[in-house]
């Protein structure tokens, strides 16, 4: 589709035509650009991605999925990036989808040892992507606890990626109400006396009960497709993070606010959702003010009005605005302006 074409029509999917489009224009289109990777950065521990190569691409963008989400829960993403001439890698973070696991057995759980493992993999996976793609600028997209682990891979390596996208970033989870320093306290006691490995407390297993209500979209078309295939494939069935995992993402606050925001250097747009139950807004804030007022590069944060956590799941004309923001700030060859 022509440049001109897509101004007149939008590219977002309507609601009205959503499954009938997924399924005869969105998944075949991907299926012919689709290749599985897979990633041993250590021994044994095979991390899972997915490869789209776009027919004509000035860019390549690494999607960094959120807790308990999976590469194809942002099928529909990717073939927005595809239509705009980027190549899509997408792995799946361990502990996730078709990813090594560091627990046996329970495919609800969610854990890991040391939230740098997250990081580690992600670079693994955006150091591949650079070589394959030569000579094209390097993008990530980020949502939710991939937004925090993509910032602190950000902080690792400065100079590898053009420009970042962090739609609603874990820069710190909410608890469930329970007090932010008591619930990262408990998990940190629980972890020193050898429970890491279990349910958080009030945790439980999948059971495919989650309704449209309760999710973190705003549009029932696109939460009920996935949900469809998550409540069908097992491996996309993670939905509990053990005592470690909130350990981790403690640990991976303190390093955000107290160093990590140092040391980015990459031009970022931070997406903020009105309605957000699962992340902290005050700590987005709080970054982005920071990288803003003594860092080496700026960020602009963009707040989405009528939208839960998962924007990219809104209403097709919330995501008109979303994605022409995110093409828009791609195609931009100067540091933003905020």
């Amino acid at each position: 589709m022509s440049a001109n074409a897509m101004e007149e029509k939008s590219f977002v999917l309507s609601e009205e035509t959503y499954f009938e489009e997924m399924w005869q224009t969105v998944l075949p289109y991907l299926a012919q650009r689709k290749k599985e990777l897979w990633l041993e950065r250590e021994p044994g521990k095979r991390q899972y991605c997915v490869r789209y190569l776009a027919d004509e691409a000035k860019g390549t963008v690494i999607v960094s999925h959120g807790f308990t989400e999976t590469a194809e829960k942002y099928q529909e993403a990717v073939w927005y990036f595809l239509k705009h001439g980027y190549n899509v890698y997408v792995p799946e973070h361990c502990g996730h989808g078709h990813s090594y696991r560091l627990t046996e057995g329970d495919l609800s759980l969610v854990h890991v040892d040391h939230y740098e493992r997250y990081v580690a993999d992600l670079l693994a996976v955006a150091e591949r992507a650079a070589k394959e793609q030569k000579d094209l600028p390097l993008f990530l997209y980020a949502h939710s606890m991939g937004g925090g682990v993509g910032a602190a891979a950000l902080s690792r390596q400065p100079g590898l990626f053009s420009r970042a996208v962090l739609s609603s970033p874990m820069i710190r989870p909410l608890t469930a109400g329970v007090p932010w320093s008591a619930a990262s306290l408990l998990a940190g006691i629980l972890c020193r006396i050898g429970r890491s490995k279990q349910y958080v407390p009030g945790g439980h297993a999948f059971d495919g009960q989650e309704t449209f209500e309760d999710s973190a979209s705003t549009c029932r078309e696109r939460f009920s497709f996935y949900q469809k295939r998550r409540n069908e494939e097992p491996l996309y069935q993670v939905s509990v993070a053990s005592c470690g995992w909130l350990h981790e993402a403690a640990r991976l606050n303190r390093y955000l606010q107290s160093e990590g925001w140092k040391r980015i250097e990459t031009p970022t747009l931070i997406f903020q959702a009105e309605d957000d139950t699962f992340v902290s807004g005050k700590e987005q804030e709080r970054f982005a003010e920071k990288l803003n007022r003594k860092g080496k590069t700026s960020a602009k944060l963009v707040r989405m009005p009528g939208t839960r956590h998962e924007i990219y799941n809104s209403a097709s004309s919330v995501l008109e605005r979303y994605w022409e923001e995110i093409f828009a700030f791609f195609s931009e060859r100067t540091d933003i302006r905020v």
